[in-house]
């Protein structure tokens, strides 16, 4: 028998084998013969594409001490820059309560309030205008306190305070995310990144055109927010932490 025939009647026996073995596997699984084959091999490739686009998504971190601390000398700059105050940090105490505020920027034409959060990564609001906030960063979903309500809660205590000590002037309080890798989706107008809220800062000629009085209300709010106090307190710890250095 010539190598020819013999590689003919190979592919006849391989042919029949064939059509006796897929339908028993078709009858046995319930799949067709390419189902069989081939979606294993489209599954894996999906699973891989999915692991892969997890790896490929960037690591990033929540905010820093530090990366406040420049958002701050920000807002210092600003306010020398157009001769207003700034009062930080912003932690007004009244009937026992305490402001959240990095600090109070007093211009003019008013004051703002600013309310300061480190997240990072993809940020939105919940799907109820009260619920809280969502986060995604790292491959994960989080949830934080609601800014905006959060907010207005800074505004009642601090308005009150003022209010009480006899400060007058109107007063807003917003939020800013100081992460440079915050990426916000359909936030409302009192919520800003720290890039976009220093434009509106610039921007606003309006703010720094008016009649308050801005020495004597930032040393009234600065105050309320035991400013002084909590600068001593800093440089004690800062001096007691020097020694201890030192000792070392």
């Amino acid at each position: 028998m010539s190598d020819t025939t013999k590689q003919l009647l190979f592919v006849v026996i391989m042919a029949i084998l064939l059509l006796l073995v897929v339908p028993i596997f078709e009858s046995r699984t319930g799949k067709s013969f390419t189902e069989l084959f081939f979606g294993i091999r489209k599954k894996k490739r999906a699973a891989s594409g999915a692991q892969t686009a997890a790896k490929k998504e960037p690591h990033i971190n929540n905010g820093s001490k530090g990366e406040l601390t420049a958002f701050v000398a920000q807002l210092i700059r600003f306010a020398n820059k157009y001769k207003l105050r700034l009062v930080a940090p912003g932690t007004v105490e009244y009937q026992g309560k305490t402001a959240r505020l990095t600090s109070i920027l007093v211009a003019p034409g008013g004051m703002i309030g600013i309310y300061c959060l480190g997240y990072g990564g993809e940020i939105g609001p919940g799907d109820r205008e009260n619920d809280p906030w969502k986060q995604h960063m790292n491959g994960q979903d989080t949830t934080f306190d609601n800014p905006v309500l959060v907010c207005q809660d800074q505004y009642k205590l601090v308005a009150s305070a003022m209010e009480a000590a006899g400060i007058q002037g109107s007063i807003k309080i917003v939020t800013v995310f100081t992460n440079p890798r915050a990426t916000l989706h359909s936030y409302p107008a009192s919520v800003y990144t720290q890039k976009r809220f220093m434009e509106e800062l610039k921007g606003n000629t309006a703010l720094r055109s008016g009649t308050l009085d801005i020495e004597k209300t930032a040393l009234a709010l600065a105050d309320l927010a035991n400013v002084k106090k909590r600068e001593q307190e800093a440089a004690k710890k800062r001096s007691e932490q020097k020694k201890s250095g030192k000792r070392r």
